[in-house]
């Protein structure tokens, strides 16, 4: 019997394994749920759009101002042109992603529930992993700017604070490479922090840190809530465990990078693996996620990685 409404495996007291196998869209429903607003890579890039045949051409590094100045000019004279700068051709090419899960006939007479919750939350957990690092693989690309911290976050002279200030002032000077001019910034503006949760700690007993939580701001210290503020020196502060834990990234959202998809994320309707009675002859039924996702980082500059956080 179909229950109208039921999304999780675990809605309701009345959906078994069984109703799970004669409802095919249950799981597939609940993995794009669980998957929704997940990807840290949608929040830092801005969506390109679709792309039809897996290729991207894009121009990375491109001016944000002509290449003349405007001009005064005299009645009767001519209006001067300025050229337009380009940035370096590049291609971004997409690249299919996938992982199904199972229930077996077992499971379904056996009314295993649980471990077909727990296939669900284990694919979702691998598919954010697994996109948190191609954001990382792209972001650990040497055009994006990079600072020492000035110590060590975890020792009595690290200044967390400071470090910040300098990849944000980093950021917001920016100017295309082997342009000379002062007057010519990118003009970037930082408002997004991405920590790894394993800084957590280390903050709590860093002193630069903390020392702003006073007064109205008590309510936000750390050491009260237990985790990181959401605004952090006016930045936005996200946090993710796929991340390396001796560095963290400053930068400008939706600014320094794209994704584009050729097959936004789907999942499959669950069915017979090997499409006879009782899931085929090895009894199980299955459903596929997958995606199929290219990324590019136009502006490598809108962003900037601190390094050396945390004592070697």
């Amino acid at each position: 019997m179909v229950y109208t409404g039921v999304v999780s495996v675990s809605d309701g007291p009345r959906t078994t394994v069984s109703d799970l196998v004669g409802n095919p869209k249950l799981i597939p429903t609940r993995v794009i749920e669980l998957l929704r607003n997940q990807f840290l890579g949608e929040t830092i890039l801005r969506d390109a759009g679709p792309n039809p045949n897996g290729l991207v051409a894009y121009e990375e590094s491109v001016p944000l101002y002509l290449g003349a100045d405007v001009a005064e000019v005299a009645e009767f004279g001519e209006i001067p042109i300025g050229a337009g700068g380009v940035g370096t051709p590049q291609i971004a090419v997409a690249t299919k992603k996938g992982l199904g899960v199972r229930v077996s006939k077992e499971m379904r007479d056996e009314n295993k529930v649980d471990q077909v919750n727990r296939q669900i939350t284990q694919l979702t957990n691998t598919m954010i992993r697994a996109q948190a690092k191609a954001l990382l693989t792209l972001l650990n690309n040497p055009l994006v700017p990079t600072i020492p911290a000035s110590a060590a976050w975890d020792t009595a002279s690290g200044a967390p604070r400071h470090d910040i200030a300098l990849a944000m002032e980093k950021i917001g000077s920016a100017t295309p490479t082997g342009v000379e001019s002062d007057e010519d910034f990118y003009e970037f503006e930082a408002d997004t922090i991405v920590l790894p949760k394993s800084v957590a700690p280390v903050l709590m007993d860093n002193d630069d840190f903390l020392k702003v939580y006073k007064d109205s701001l008590a309510a936000e210290d750390i050491n009260y809530t237990g985790k990181l503020p959401n605004d952090i020196m006016g930045l936005a502060g996200l946090t993710t465990r796929a991340w390396p834990k001796d560095r963290v990234l400053v930068v400008e959202r939706g600014t320094a990078g794209f994704y584009s998809d050729t097959r936004p994320l789907q999942a499959t309707e669950l069915y017979p693996e090997g499409n006879g009675p009782n899931g085929g002859p090895t009894e199980t039924w299955r459903s596929d996620a997958t995606f199929k996702r290219a990324f590019g980082l136009d502006q490598p500059k809108a962003a900037c990685w601190i390094t050396g956080i945390l004592t070697p």
